[in-house]
């Protein structure tokens, strides 16, 4: 990965403003700017070591150009350096094709030259790439079917030739290799962003259906849940017009506050569930037992409420990281439910709040009515109402278990009717309690 980092900022300096792909073919061209400094300076060396002399012009090209490149790239001149490049090799292989002898094989050359038109040049310079081909065909037709000669030479040895031939194909067949290679990096790389793109529509259309699917269910629920009290109240008001009796009257009132009430509880769990949607989670640190105390003195306000024993089996000052906001709803929910439900025919009622540390879970347990089998499954679904004593929207659990899902958590039912519920509070292996 450092090599990877080095060469790019050798080719492109460090400041690049070009896309990810575009990189990938500015990379190819740095490369094959060096592959042809290397291949001028190797043939150089070989040809001065079997007194070859009448090409060294052209590797004294093919070295000042590919560098000339290098530093085109390096200073954001990109377009440019990839014609300069190709149109030199081109001409370099054209004149290497014209002076050496055919059985050198130099006219390999015009195949990478063509594969690497097309490799460094984007599709939106398409002409440009066209163009370039069009180049090496017109000069490879012109050095094999042309009769030309720009000096007199004399032929080389055998054996520089037999070695140059070898030379060309395994530089020729490097070259095209490289080239096909970074086309295939690049069309692996659109895949992966169309999987990746797919992936995430998929998501969101998953998600949609979802949203609109509880919206449904929403538009449903609101003709009854939030006409139901208005209806109600009317009545009762209407009931009021009619009665002189005080004692009738103060009756009315009472339940015109219930129904405004029940309202009240309502449009609050709208508000929950649109915030639990739609806000980030906040991690901070919580005195579960604090906050346990703050949400039973909040409920407080029913007076069944004070027929209950409530017991917490949480150490005192014991800190919770986790976001307060879902944490109060979660507890809200499930101790008010379990107030709901509670069963003032036994001998001690009583709910239970606890943590287990080891297990990292939160408990509310009491021996209030319990859930029958056939509903466990189903409490959780939004507006779902599971027993006749049931007075409010079917939200409050569905509630519960999106703000655990945002946690990371997962919230698990024990039930057996007629003896009570224990609700299980799941924290993700990741969240950390701890004591002060």
């Amino acid at each position: 990965m450092a090599t990877q980092y080095t060469f790019t900022n050798f080719f492109l300096g460090k400041e690049i403003t070009a896309s990810r792909s575009e990189i990938k073919r500015l990379m190819l061209t740095g490369y094959l700017a060096l592959i042809c400094i290397s291949v001028a300076a190797m043939y150089t060396a070989f040809d001065l070591a079997n007194q070859v002399f009448y090409a060294l012009p052209g590797y004294v090209i093919l070295f000042v150009v590919p560098a000339l490149s290098i530093l085109l790239l390096r200073r954001g001149k990109y377009k440019a350096a990839k014609i300069s490049l190709i149109v030199t090799i081109n001409l370099v292989v054209f004149w290497s094709a014209v002076i050496d002898p055919l059985e050198t094989g130099v006219f390999l050359f015009f195949i990478p030259a063509g594969i690497g038109s097309f490799a460094i040049i984007s599709f939106e310079d398409h002409k440009a790439g066209l163009f370039l081909i069009g180049l090496t065909t017109a000069l490879f037709l012109i050095a094999y079917l042309g009769d030309l000669e720009f000096v007199e030479v004399r032929k080389p040895s055998e054996f520089y030739i037999r070695m140059s031939f070898v030379f060309n194909y395994f530089i020729a067949l490097a070259i095209s290799v490289l080239a096909i290679y970074f086309q295939m990096s690049l069309n692996k790389q659109s895949e992966d962003e169309l999987i990746q793109k797919e992936n995430f529509a998929n998501q969101k259309n998953a998600e949609l259906q979802k949203v609109n699917e509880a919206l449904d269910r929403f538009v449903y629920s609101v003709s009854h849940d939030l006409r139901s009290p208005l209806s109600s109240i009317l009545g009762l008001i209407n009931l009021a017009n009619l009665t002189k009796d005080p004692e009738e009257l103060n009756q009315i009132i009472k339940m015109i506050q219930g129904r405004v009430m029940a309202q009240d509880n309502f449009i609050r769990e709208i508000i929950d569930y649109s915030r639990n949607a739609r806000t980030e989670t906040v991690a901070e640190s919580i005195d579960l037992r604090k906050l346990v105390d703050e949400v039973i003195e909040n409920l407080k306000f029913d007076g069944l409420a004070d027929k209950i024993e409530f017991r917490q089996h949480i150490p005192q000052e014991f800190i919770l990281v986790s976001d307060k906001i879902r944490l109060t709803v979660i507890l809200s929910n499930l101790i008010g439910n379990a107030i709901k439900y509670h069963d003032l025919n036994k001998e001690k009622p009583y709910i239970e709040i606890g943590y287990k540390i080891d297990e990292c879970c939160l408990y509310i347990e009491d021996n209030g009515t319990g859930v029958k089998t056939e509903h466990q499954q189903k409490i959780f679904n939004m507006f779902y109402r599971g027993s006749d004593r049931v007075t409010g929207s079917g939200l409050g659990l569905f509630i519960t278990k999106e703000a655990v899902s945002k946690l990371g958590g997962t919230i698990a039912l024990k039930s057996v009717y007629g003896e009570g519920s224990t609700f299980i509070v799941i924290f993700p292996a990741n969240s950390r309690a701890l004591h002060k």
